[in-house]
């Protein structure tokens, strides 16, 4: 398959100059090979010797800007934009430090927050942030703070774009800095043991329940004592900029 990936056009559309454009090509093949986000592991699939074309990454990082150039990959014509936090293992990185643990607070690894639209079927990243629980501790920063970061500077990318994003995103923080920003989103919302209380116009209390083929939307009700969200049958949290002040 990566035979058919035209990888030194694809290469000079992320980069103007045709000599780090033809540097890219080479180690972008190598990152799919390796399957990998460790620069020894990618040197190794490249053409020569693995400790010259470890240099090479490195020159390279230092003579270019991937995260700028990733927001060249973002769709215009997209419909929406999601949001998707993935857990990076790395149990051999002891050193590394940037790498803390994950979830199961034994694994070592990091935390990438990708943006991506739509495309053909797949998800095309243009934007992310990473974060780990040892960055965090050093940062004195939070989870919550990340994923604000991730936000940051994309308003006149997304424009009227919806942001949808999964249940870790649920939370009354993120949802008030989205609307102070008029960034339209959708967010599946975490019912859990303990699901919010949501209340209608007149201060009666609604329960997000519905039997299986029914159709259900609610609209301007109260989230966590704060704000008037919309909530439709697959219970996501959907929040359009107009009118909404959380």
């Amino acid at each position: 398959m990566l035979k058919s990936i035209p990888f030194a056009d694809f290469a000079q559309a992320l980069f103007d100059s045709p000599k780090i454009a033809k540097q890219a090509a080479v180690i972008l093949k190598a990152i799919l090979e390796a399957q990998s986000p460790r620069l020894s592991e990618i040197a190794q699939k490249m053409p020569g010797t693995p400790d010259a074309n470890y240099k090479q990454i490195q020159r390279f990082l230092q003579q270019t800007d991937p995260q700028s150039t990733l927001l060249r990959l973002f769709q215009t014509d997209a419909p929406f934009v999601i949001g998707d936090p993935t857990e990076i293992p790395r149990p051999q990185a002891k050193r590394t430090s940037y790498v803390g643990t994950l979830m199961d607070g034994e694994t070592k690894g990091f935390w990438l927050l990708t943006l991506a639209t739509p495309f053909r079927g797949r998800a095309l990243p243009f934007h992310f942030v990473t974060y780990s629980s040892k960055t965090i501790a050093e940062e004195m920063s939070s989870r919550n703070l990340n994923h604000l970061r991730a936000l940051a500077g994309i308003h006149e990318f997304i424009g009227e774009k919806p942001l949808v994003f999964d249940r870790e995103f649920s939370y009354l923080e993120l949802l008030e800095n989205l609307a102070a920003e008029q960034i339209h989103f959708v967010i599946r919302l975490k019912l859990g043991s303990h699901p919010p209380r949501l209340f209608n116009a007149q201060g009666q209390q609604v329960t997000l329940t519905i039997a299986q083929g029914e159709t259900e939307i609610y609209r301007q009700l109260s989230y966590k004592g704060s704000g008037l969200c919309n909530f439709d049958s697959v219970r996501m949290i959907s929040c359009i900029r107009s009118g909404i002040a959380l």
